[in-house]
């Protein structure tokens, strides 16, 4: 009994200390990078041996500051730690330079887990982006620190998540369990070619976690497309039925696989009732006995096969609204009810300058200057949030694509109406 005493003391210290252990960044408007964490705090180290930053402590970055973490970097989280982003962060690795977070050799049963990444109440004008990451280990054992059965939190946030791979999750519940991917508040994520797998009792993308309320209608949306959910995603329900729920509430599914657990079945369904518009309203539920997505906004080419990216698919890149180097830039406001202004600087004159409106199923709804010539200077379009018929386009995701000179750059704006 002592020795069980004891063991639980232990236990309650280690997690209450990792709650309140933190290093915090000083909002001073400072780009720090995980050499930089090193020289400022005794808990963050670079192994030689391992290649791998090892942490023991979270990390909180303020609204002023970014955190950079480049191609190819491991960081290891020692323990019950977390990031939490209120300013920016930055994870951009390559195909062939993964970026790792969390426990890069987390198996099940090792006991080594971490609380995941917390992107908090972002600034509009910021975008986070984590592109080639590969993310694991993220366990619901972290309970004095805020929402950590997630692997990414956003709240009142929308990052970019663009080829990331999720997995190795298990909440340990087999109700209101954890997820990869967990969205509250005003959040508008952009969830592309994802990999979802080995998530036990975990659901892969879920809206508005943890609020009963009945108001479909305001759900967070986040755009979910290219993604793989594979058939190793076991989720959860919250009433122990044979549902087994993989994205829940909220979205836009387009071009996604959804694999069934322990089944040969793939849900390629467009779902009760069937809506490819994006109206804001979360009713569409599967069709398929399992139901593998429940109360999101709509869903369009629903996958039978796994997509392979770059191979099999044409691929559509989100540019991050943090380069000035970019001739496009950032629409305000964002998100808009009435208006917003898109921003774009010419360095030079310039023939074939188009801009146009792509909705999320990567329709044209309004063409806002079509083949015209351009001086060098700084030039500002209005849209109204409608199509070129005049209607008023539904709340949702939408694109701003600038072409010029044979190149394209492209955005996203979110109507709110």
């Amino acid at each position: 009994m002592k020795s069980l005493k004891l063991t639980f003391l232990i236990l309650f210290i280690f997690c209450f200390k990792s709650s309140l252990f933190a290093w915090t960044s000083s909002n001073e408007g400072i780009c720090y990078t995980m050499d930089t964490l090193t020289s400022l705090s005794p808990d963050i180290a670079y192994n030689l041996t391992t290649g791998m930053y090892e942490i023991n402590t979270s990390i909180i970055i303020l609204e002023n500051d970014t955190l950079l973490i480049s191609p190819g970097e491991i960081l290891n989280f020692m323990g019950h730690f977390y990031i939490r982003i209120e300013g920016l962060l930055i994870a951009i690795g390559t195909k062939n330079e993964v970026i790792k977070l969390g426990n890069p050799e987390f198996i099940p049963g090792s006991g080594l887990h971490w609380c995941g990444i917390q992107i908090i109440n972002s600034p509009l004008y910021k975008e986070s982006t984590l592109k080639y990451c590969d993310i694991r280990g993220a366990l619901n054992v972290c309970s004095m620190s805020l929402d950590s059965d997630v692997s990414i939190f956003c709240e009142n946030s929308s990052p970019i998540i663009d080829h990331c791979n999720f997995s190795y999750i298990n909440s340990g519940w087999e109700t209101g369990g954890g997820s990869a991917i967990a969205c509250r508040g005003q959040s508008y994520p952009i969830v592309g070619y994802c990999k979802f797998e080995y998530l036990i009792n975990s659901i892969a993308i879920w809206c508005n976690p943890w609020d009963t309320s009945p108001d479909t209608v305001n759900y967070p949306s986040p755009l979910v497309f290219g993604c793989n959910i594979m058939s190793t995603v076991y989720s959860f329900f919250f009433d122990l039925i044979d549902y087994d729920v993989v994205i829940y509430r909220g979205g836009f599914l387009d071009n996604c696989y959804l694999g069934a657990y322990n089944s040969n079945y793939v849900d390629n369904t467009l779902g009760i009732p069937i809506d490819t518009i994006g109206d804001g309203i979360c009713n569409t539920t599967s069709t398929y006995w399992m139901k593998r997505f429940m109360d999101v906004d709509g869903v369009v080419h629903p996958r039978s096969d796994t997509l392979i990216t770059g191979i099999n698919e044409t691929e559509v890149e989100i540019l991050p609204t943090t380069s000035e180097q970019q001739i496009l830039k950032n629409c305000f406001p964002n998100p808009f009810n009435e208006f917003t202004t898109i921003s774009f600087e010419i360095p030079e004159s310039f023939k074939n300058v188009s801009l146009s409106i792509i909705d999320s199923k990567g329709n044209t709804v309004r063409d806002l200057i079509n083949d015209k010539i351009y001086n060098q200077g700084r030039y500002h379009i209005n849209w109204n949030g409608d199509y070129n018929s005049g209607t008023t386009a539904p709340r949702g995701i939408y694109f701003y694509k600038l072409t010029y000179n044979g190149k394209v750059e492209m955005k996203k704006a979110i109507v709110i109406k």
